[in-house]
Formats: structure tokens, C-alpha cells, sequence
């Protein structure tokens, strides 16, 4: 099994925006248990966690759109990219190869979120809370 590169949760991950720190904080818990689950259990591991995520995305573009954020279509449009990412995984999943869906969850997604965190999502925050929220 490869080295986890699997963030734990702390403060340093906060966005400032408590639903969207909040989901952070569940992404990173289902996160650990999706990668560190069995074979057998992984499936259902991975499963729960693409849907957190997809909720998660979605609660984001709500506050979006809620507080009228600039570039939600440049963010929105990541979200959706990650979205088809997860429908992919969860394929090569339903075929067997959970050697990729490891890979996915230890290597593919840390980095993506930990970028996204620091990049679009501190900006979403930043101007949510500009606006009062």
C-alpha cells in the first residue's frame, strides 16, 4: 500500500467560511477512511465519499451564487471537471480496479484538494464574507 499522503484535518485548511470548512473537514475524514479501507470495503467507502463531495461542491455553489461570486462559472466549472473525474473512478471501480481508485484517493485527490482550498475556495470565502456573509 502506498505512503498516505492524506491531510489531517487542522485549522491550516479553514477557508474562514464555517459551511464550507465544514464540509472540508468531512471531506478530509471520509477521505482518510476511503483510502485506508479494506478491499472489501473500499466500494462502499468511495462511494460515500464521491457523494459527500459532490454535495459538498454543490453547497459551494450555492453560497456562490447566493452572494453573487464573480467567477462561479470558472469555479463551478472545476467542480464539474471533478465531478466527471469521480464518474470515471467510480466505473473503473465498478470493473474491478481498485488499485486506480487507491491511487485516485491517495495521490490524485490530496493535491487537487489542498489547490483548490488554497486557490478558488479561500477566494469564494473571502468574497462571501466581503459581502457580509
Amino acid at each position: 500500500m502506498p505512503t498516505l499522503s492524506i491531510p489531517a484535518w487542522s485549522p491550516s485548511l479553514e477557508v474562514g467560511n464555517a459551511i464550507i470548512d465544514a464540509d472540508h473537514k468531512e471531506t478530509v475524514e471520509l477521505l482518510a477512511e476511503a483510502a485506508t479501507a479494506s478491499d472489501a470495503d473500499l466500494p462502499a467507502h468511495f462511494t460515500a465519499f464521491a457523494q459527500h463531495l459532490r454535495d459538498h461542491l454543490a453547497r459551494e455553489e450555492e453560497l456562490m451564487h447566493q452572494y453573487g461570486f464573480p467567477p462561479t462559472l470558472i469555479h463551478v466549472h472545476e467542480h464539474n471537471r471533478v465531478r466527471l473525474e469521480l464518474e470515471g473512478i467510480a466505473k473503473r471501480m465498478a470493473a474491478g480496479n481498485l488499485a486506480l481508485v487507491r491511487g485516485y484517493l491517495t495521490e490524485v485527490v490530496p493535491e487537487w484538494f489542498i489547490n483548490h482550498k488554497n486557490t478558488m475556495d479561500s477566494a469564494t470565502a473571502a468574497w462571501i464574507r466581503s459581502q457580509g456573509g
